[in-house]
């Protein structure tokens, strides 16, 4: 047996906690998904070991999908930095490009903002928007141009133009990744919020590239719908009606008797042969003579 006081390995899990709890639990997977490692998590004194961890994911489904909401949320927020970092080394390397830092007023205007368009600065604020950042909020960076300025620029520079479309489609592509983070990352505490979130998101991806992410939708004319409708009624109608069968006749009239043309029945096919001696035949007429037959 270990003495008391002893302290084993780094990481291995202390006395007792080897046994799952809700709170310890809850611990965990608050510290991972503020971005902080699993190996990092489970070193600290009185933490389970890492493979004890993944032991209870796999015993307990509640906790496994919370580890795995966790993991979503630490990703979101690494891309988050990242394009948060990436956006200030970008200003600051412009800042020095064009010789004046934040505070010169050579670079500025009134209202704190860049108003001078230089081809660099169209490319940091078309490589922020491709990095899925909105408008509005680059152009409320004190080292930006205000929102009416960028438009300006994109019907006198045309350069600036297609790089800005280009940086449109690029950040469709990066809109539609993200619907899938916030997806993945959301609870059963945080589902209505992230079902509003992965809506807008979805949407406004599908309006920057609708060939790709716009669903298709035929919409009929009410007036057509009713008559496409009708027509179809018809049809069917037309369909489960029995098919009707017509019959002509011709009467003749000979010696004061009125012949029917062809006999309907018995009695007029005797009156036919009491009156011309012969049985009815078609195309032929009481005295003998030849006739069409009907057209229709």
């Amino acid at each position: 047996m270990k003495a008391a006081g002893a302290v084993g390995r780094p990481g291995r899990a202390a006395p007792g906690v080897s046994v799952y709890s809700e709170a310890v639990g809850r611990e965990i997977c608050a510290a991972v998904a503020a971005g902080r490692s699993l190996m990092e998590v489970c070193a600290e004194p009185g933490r389970p070991h890492r493979t004890t961890v993944r032991g209870w994911e796999r015993a307990h489904p509640e906790f496994g999908m919370a580890m795995r909401e966790a993991y979503a949320q630490a990703r979101l927020g690494a891309r988050m930095r990242d394009r948060q970092a990436r956006a200030e080394f970008e200003a600051r390397k412009l800042a020095v490009r064009g010789g004046a830092g934040p505070g010169t007023g050579a670079a500025r205007r009134r209202g704190g903002k860049a108003s001078s368009y230089t081809r660099a600065l169209g490319a940091l604020i078309c490589a922020r928007l491709a990095q899925g950042e909105s408008l509005t909020s680059i152009t409320r960076d004190e080292a930006m141009p205000c929102y009416g300025t960028v438009y300006g620029w994109l019907k006198r520079h045309p350069a600036f133009e297609a790089m800005y479309v280009e940086a449109r489609e690029a950040q469709a592509e990066y809109l539609f990744d993200e619907a899938r983070d916030v997806a993945l990352a959301a609870s059963p505490a945080t589902v209505a919020l992230a079902r509003l979130q992965f809506d807008v998101i979805r949407w406004q991806a599908a309006r920057l590239s609708p060939k790709k992410y716009l669903e298709r939708l035929v919409v009929v004319d009410a007036v057509a719908g009713a008559r496409i409708a009708a027509a179809e009624a018809e049809a069917r109608a037309r369909q489960a009606e029995p098919p009707v069968s017509y019959s002509i006749t011709h009467f003749e009239v000979m010696d004061g008797r009125v012949l029917a043309a062809p006999p309907r029945n018995e009695r007029e096919a005797q009156a036919w042969v009491e009156a011309t001696g012969a049985p009815y035949a078609e195309g032929i007429g009481p005295k003998g003579q030849i006739r069409p037959p009907p057209l229709f």
